[in-house]
Formats: structure tokens, sequence, C-alpha cells
């Protein structure tokens, strides 16, 4: 039996961004599809919940203006574009600021960044908490930072980081790679050397 491509969601998804160029109300639909997304990816590039609104909105602000002129057509380009812009606007907020230090503290302080659970210790699982890989993350490179969040996070593939930073997929990997190894060494214990016989 024929597939019958009008019962795929994609397809559903596709024509939605394509009518979102010239639509309002299916541009609000992709709006409501993708905010909690993308504030959540400001959020975690920015660690302050007003930066991050701040971020979102810019973001969209943008994307409505810049929709009519967007020749994507599937709503995996449109995904793709939505992370690139939300990328540029938070790394921007980051050059403008000199707080982003301060700004962590104050959520660590408040609790806001907590450990991936709470019924384990970090120091008994050997794993280090939120508080400490937020930090690290902070030390990366701030493209190391879009990529690491991206993948991790956000759950992007490879591929579609390269669209969205505008790299090759083998350079993503590469840069992921690097930025992995620079966490490592921040988060894990150096690794002891193994005993010789006589310390035995």
């Amino acid at each position: 039996m024929a597939h019958d491509d009008r019962t795929d969601p994609r397809c559903d998804a596709d024509a939605l961004v394509v009518r979102a160029r010239t639509d309002r109300e299916s541009f609000g639909k992709l709006y409501d599809l993708y905010y909690d997304r993308i504030y959540r990816y400001c959020v975690r590039r920015l660690y302050h919940r007003c930066g991050a609104e701040e971020g979102c909105a810019d973001t969209f602000l943008y994307v409505a203006a810049h929709m009519p002129q967007f020749r994507g057509t599937t709503e995996r380009e449109f995904r793709c574009w939505l992370y690139a812009v939300a990328t540029n606007t938070v790394n921007s907020h980051v050059r403008r600021t000199r707080r982003r230090g301060e700004l962590i503290q104050q959520a660590i302080e408040r609790g806001k960044l907590r450990s991936v659970s709470t019924n384990d210790s970090p120091r008994s699982t050997g794993a280090p908490d939120w508080n400490e890989c937020y930090q690290a993350i902070n030390q990366l490179r701030v493209r190391e930072q879009s990529i690491v969040i991206l993948r991790f996070i956000e759950e992007l593939s490879h591929e579609e980081i390269a669209a969205t930073l505008r790299m090759s997929p083998g350079a993503v990997r590469v840069a992921l790679s690097r930025a992995i190894e620079k966490l490592r060494k921040q988060l894990l214990p150096p690794e002891k050397p193994f005993p010789t016989s006589r310390e035995r």
C-alpha cells in the first residue's frame, strides 16, 4: 500500500513553515511550538531568567521581521535557522555584558542550578553537579559553549549543529571533541598513576 505523504506530520510542519512566511497565524503557531525550547536554550547559555527572556524576545523579533525572506521549505531548515538566530543573539548578549560571572554566582546562590540528582551526592557518585558543569561550560570559548549546549541539552545532531553554526559536520565533531576534553579536565579528578611494586 502506497504511503500517503499528507498523513506525515513532517509534511504538516513543513507546510506550516512555508505558510508562516506570509501568514501571521501560521507564524504564531511556530512561535508557540518553539518558544519554550528557545527560552530554555537561552537560559542554559545565559544562566539568568531576565537575560534569557530578553534573548528569547530578541530572537523571535528578528525571526518575525525576516520570515518573509526565509527561503527554507522544511521544519528542519527553520529549526536550524531559529537556533542560529538564537545563538547569535545570545553571543551578542555575552559580548555586551561583563556581569556574566556575577549572574552565574547569583544563580548558584539562589539554588537555580541544582545537581543532576537530588538523591545522590555528587561527591559520593564521582559525578560533578550542575553548578560545576555550568561553570566549566562557561570557561569554554563561545562557539564551544554553543556546540556543547546544542548537542547535549537541545539534542541536535552534528549535521543540524553544522547547519545552525555554518560549520561542516566534521568541524563540529572536532570542536565538540576538544570541548569535551576541556570539560573532562575541569570536572574529573586527575587519574592516579598505577602504583609501582614498591608502593604496593
